[in-house]
């Protein structure tokens, strides 16, 4: 999946904007220092006083105001700290605050972590190195044993996902690095890679993207919308372009603080229908929720050529919910498919009867490779996976259940 030019990225317009104005005002002095990143977004004009302290006259390149003082009065000024006696900027908003107290959360914590550590391959200078073969000098196996220690220091220390490893685009970049001349090479900065590089990645990417653009017009385009959460508990409405070559994401629109209303989701789809163009629009698909629907139909209202049309897996989902909803005897399907929400209750029952003790959990564990699961509520059809994971264990169960350990502690918490 890819973004198109009105995004970019999962972001919000407001936080596009914070970005966008800080990279314009954002100026690298010569003698940069990560940490303290403020000094990117004022101008030292003068320095004042005859010491050797850090005081200098400033101007603020976001309002323009005069600063007398330090690198504390900056950061006073930026992120609206006060105590300093100085006046906060302005022009610094909630998103561009957010922003640069990143930057300065990060700087702090980079600095407060030791940088002379020596690697396990250094040694500790008590033990005497022995001398390396001919096949070791020759594959400079010591330099790549470090570069591995530095690679696995870099996980450690940022947090990174060990998942980061297999990514082909990590091991590609290191392969290239290794068997090209570089001497010297120094990986882009901080500012590059989420500047200049990023814009590089965009352009690209649409660039890719345009031979499927450009069909739009003759096979149609199906928009597909749904809602889901970021990370950071971030409600986000999606938006895809859905055409015989394959789903193209369009753009994400962060929906904190706002009342996901019928009248809400028609703005946003019709947004998306005009930047797609109309007459190349077949149809919206969205979930069968009572807002979702009466977007749909107002869309059907405003373009009589383009159907709105219900999600098929949350069809059945909900088809599937009502089936095991049948707990009324005055149902006329209660008969029929009661039996469906036994089989599912009793199920839970026993997930739950051993998935809350560890005792019986770790002796589970022992006959099944498997492990048990949970009925998800914002998943389509989760008890089905759940009745299927069941079957799957049903040796595992019945071995758990004769088997002498269970006899021991039954009879341990009989006593």
């Amino acid at each position: 999946m890819a973004s198109n030019s009105n995004t970019g990225s999962g972001a919000s317009g407001g936080e596009q904007s914070a970005v966008q104005m800080l990279n314009v005002v954002c100026v690298i002095p010569p003698n940069d220092d990560p940490k303290w990143p403020l000094w990117r977004y004022v101008q030292k004009v003068a320095k004042t006083g005859g010491g050797q302290g850090g005081n200098a006259k400033i101007i603020c390149r976001l309002c323009n105001r005069d600063i007398s003082g330090s690198y504390s009065r900056v950061k006073s000024h930026l992120l609206k700290l006060g105590g300093c006696g100085v006046k906060p900027c302005p022009k610094v908003t909630i998103d561009v605050l957010i922003q640069l107290k990143g930057e300065q959360d990060r700087a702090d914590a980079s600095s407060n972590m030791p940088n002379n550590i020596p690697l396990p391959t250094d040694g500790n200078g008590s033990t005497r190195k022995r001398k390396a073969s001919a096949i070791e000098e020759c594959f400079d196996v010591d330099s790549r044993s470090k570069l591995d220690a530095l690679i696995a220091r870099m996980f450690y220390t940022a947090g990174l996902p060990f998942n980061l490893a297999r990514n082909p685009w990590f091991r590609q970049a290191f392969m290239f690095a290794a068997n090209s001349k570089l001497a010297g090479y120094v990986p882009p900065s901080y500012n590059k890679i989420r500047t200049s590089l990023l814009v590089q990645e965009k352009t690209h990417v649409e660039r890719m993207l345009q031979p499927i653009k450009s069909t739009w017009s003759s096979k149609g385009v199906s928009i597909v919308s749904d809602g889901w959460s970021d990370p950071q508990r971030r409600p986000l409405l999606n938006f895809m372009a859905v055409t015989e070559d394959g789903p193209m994401f369009l753009r994400a629109v962060n929906t904190v603080g706002d009342t996901k209303s019928k009248e809400y989701i028609f703005e946003k789809l019709v947004e998306t229908i005009d930047f797609i163009g109309a007459e190349n629009v077949v149809q919206v698909v969205t979930d069968n929720a009572s807002n979702c629907r009466g977007a749909g139909l107002m869309v059907e209202q405003k373009y009589p050529h383009i159907f709105w049309t219900p999600c098929v897996v949350h069809t059945l989902n909900l088809a599937l919910k009502s089936i095991f909803a049948a707990r009324n005897e005055e149902d006329p399907e209660y008969e029929h498919c009661n039996w469906i929400s036994e089989v599912s209750s009793d199920a839970q029952q026993i997930r739950n009867f051993i998935m809350n003790h560890s005792m019986r959990l770790s002796m589970f564990n022992d006959f099944s490779k498997l492990n048990l699961l949970a009925i998800a509520e914002t998943r389509f059809g989760s008890q089905i996976v759940m009745l299927k994971r069941f079957r799957e264990i049903k040796e595992a169960l019945t071995l758990l259940v004769v088997s002498p350990r269970w006899s021991d502690y039954r009879d341990e918490k009989n006593n």
